[in-house]
């Protein structure tokens, strides 16, 4: 409970706590120290769901390091996960079931699924989703090429999504990187292409399980105008989660004028009650 609880509500309610299956917030660490990990969890742990070790990280601690840092989250109800990458490598390498091994063995309970910047045809994609699956984890995936621009059409983008789902991913991530600049749906000054997203938003057969990276506050704003408070976000800087939540909430300027009249001082329906 907070200090404030009987003076302020949230601007935009309807925020869902944990457990919660939608309005999920994804952490991207990219070396993070565990004592780090320690305070963002102790401070703001109530509003992250999925911990990614990104790209390949996970692979340059040590074993003790990564428990540490494994065991802090997990305790905390939040699901660690090795980036995509390291999937793509070990695909690469022949060595994707000893991946998904050692994952387990490890004690990650997710996975990520990527051909970012590994080739992987759909029946091959397919079939590590199902073998995931089978083994019991849970499932993310991403759609996106790490390159400039849209590398596919707004179509072939929603075609893949709904394919994963199909096959078994709990949840599909839309690739933003961690820079939210030039990939994907993105600009190179990290503007949205409204247009094509709008139309992909429209071809998603599952909202709620879809996660868009969106690392910048002006695309977090966007999707939470777009799609409301409880949107799934990723690729969240680990210190700026509060600042999400924030967001989320309209406990910041940004989407308080979500409900307030031109003037600034009306209320609309969603404020009844509110005082300024």
């Amino acid at each position: 409970m907070t200090p404030w609880i009987d003076i302020v509500r949230d601007p935009l309610p309807g925020r869902r706590g944990k457990p919660r299956t939608s309005g999920l917030t994804m952490v991207i660490d990219t070396g993070l120290a565990p004592g780090t990990v320690r305070d963002i969890v102790e401070s703001a742990g109530d509003w992250i769901d999925y911990w990614k070790f990104g790209f390949g990280t996970s692979a340059l601690y040590s074993l003790d390091v990564l428990r540490s840092k494994m065991d802090v989250l997990s305790t905390s109800g939040i699901v660690p996960y090795p980036g995509g990458t390291l999937f793509e490598i070990a695909l690469y390498q022949d060595k994707a079931d000893r991946l998904l091994e050692k994952a387990r063995e490890l004690g990650f309970t997710c996975i990520e699924i990527s051909d970012g910047t590994v080739e992987m045809d759909a029946p091959i994609r397919h079939k590590w989703i199902r073998e995931a699956k089978r083994r019991g984890f849970v499932v993310l995936t991403e759609t996106g090429k790490k390159r400039a621009g849209l590398t596919m059409s707004v179509e072939q983008y929603a075609t893949q999504l709904a394919e994963d789902l199909a096959c078994g991913a709990d949840y599909a991530i839309l690739e933003g990187r961690e820079s939210g600049r030039n990939v994907g749906f993105y600009r190179s000054d990290g503007s949205i292409l409204e247009e094509e997203i709008g139309r992909l938003m429209e071809l998603l057969p599952s909202p709620d399980r879809v996660i868009w990276e969106a690392p910048q506050k002006s695309q977090q704003e966007f999707f939470v105008r777009k799609l409301g408070v409880n949107v799934n976000l990723g690729n969240i800087p680990a210190t700026e989660v509060t600042a999400l939540e924030a967001l989320r909430r309209g406990l910041r300027s940004d989407t308080l004028r979500l409900v307030l009249e031109p003037d600034g001082r009306s209320q609309s329906p969603l404020m009844a009650g509110i005082q300024f």
